[in-house]
């Protein structure tokens, strides 16, 4: 799922594309919408979307000066306007599209593939910058580290300090043996290939678990992984039964 925010001082033009978005595009979540660039701000800085389909003549701000005010932008950006002359403006700016309004259908099924491109790139682009970083420190057990990027900072974790991994929806928490957690917006499959070859044990859809930090196996329902640190109880999926009984050698 691609996480959009939509910003426009003419809420009418908000509910038609948010109309246009959910008609033709199930992939695209619309998580907020904002009508003036103060609201859009705060909206950006709290909900880290994928993409803002940004309104360019607004009052007060407009859209180029709102991206001015930000310290950090992760995000995509397709402008809106209703002049064609920001077209190259907003090119300049290295917006990944432009739209003119009234929206056309066509060209946002077009701004729409380019997302889901340049998304996939950058998730990508994380795993492989995470292997490299991996495979350059395998030799130094004690120093491996996986990259955590947060949208101010970005966090190097010793693998061995990560107790285990929690998803929900998009998002991944990381619970560590210091009791600290972090909350990375990307999902949990992107890290089980990177931290597997480091006894890493996905035991249901929404968990995956250091081995190193099991303390004992419950026999309830479909069995509990009891972890260390954090004291958690981690339920095992009946799918992923077999898989952890062989991992532990258990008959």
């Amino acid at each position: 799922m691609i996480k959009a925010i939509i910003v426009d001082d003419e809420r009418f033009n908000i509910r038609n594309l948010q109309s246009l978005l959910n008609s033709q595009h199930s992939e695209i979540e619309v998580a907020g919408t904002a009508t003036s660039p103060s609201q859009a701000r705060g909206l950006i800085l709290d909900l880290k979307p994928d993409v803002v389909f940004l309104d360019i003549q607004m009052r007060g701000m407009n859209g180029f000066e709102l991206l001015k005010s930000l310290d950090e932008r992760s995000f995509e950006v397709i402008f809106v306007t209703a002049y064609d002359e920001y077209g190259i403006m907003a090119i300049k700016f290295s917006a990944l599209d432009y739209l003119l309004k009234p929206i056309s259908i066509i060209e946002l099924n077009k701004a729409v593939d380019k997302i889901k491109d340049r998304i996939s790139t950058k998730k990508q682009n994380l795993r492989l910058e995470n292997l490299l970083y991996l495979l350059d420190n395998q030799d130094r057990d004690e120093n491996e580290k996986i990259a955590l990027p947060t949208l101010k900072e970005t966090y190097l974790i010793p693998v061995k300090n990560i107790v285990r991994c929690e998803s929900s929806n998009n998002y991944t928490t990381f619970f560590l043996v210091d009791g600290v957690s972090h909350l990375i917006s990307k999902p949990m499959y992107e890290y089980e290939e990177l931290l597997s070859p480091y006894g890493f044990i996905r035991c249901h859809q929404s968990h995956l678990v250091n081995k190193k930090h099991i303390v004992s196996i419950l026999n309830e329902d479909s069995g509990y992984l009891i972890m260390e640190y954090t004291g958690s109880k981690v339920p095992i999926s009946k799918q992923k039964k077999s898989i952890v009984k062989s991992f532990f050698k258990i008959q």
